[in-house]
């Protein structure tokens, strides 16, 4: 999968994926305009995949879809009352009321 740049309510990320050397992919979803000057995101990972790269391996790895659900669910819980938001990184502002 090419990296891809996805807005979730103002908010943008920019989503990789990378083969790990024990066969599993991992995700990782940089927070381009967060906090922490766009060093700021999370990573998703230990999915299996095979070797080969057969057809039902890349039917495991996770859609366009699935990742940009992760995405929605990160800044939901990023912003929500007692999120890592308030906690670590009072002074950020969301991006729907910059």
């Amino acid at each position: 999968m090419d990296p891809f740049e996805v807005s979730v309510d103002g908010e943008l990320f920019r989503i990789s994926e990378r083969c790990e050397p024990s066969a599993t992919i991992t995700y990782d979803f940089t927070w381009l305009n967060g906090p922490a000057n766009g060093t700021y995101g999370f990573s998703l990972g230990g999915i299996a995949i095979n070797a080969d790269e057969t057809e039902s391996s890349k039917a495991s790895k996770l859609s366009r879809e699935q990742l940009i659900a992760q995405v929605h669910g990160f800044v939901d819980s990023f912003f929500e009352d007692g999120g890592i938001g308030q906690e670590d990184f009072p002074d950020h502002v969301p991006a729907r009321r910059r």
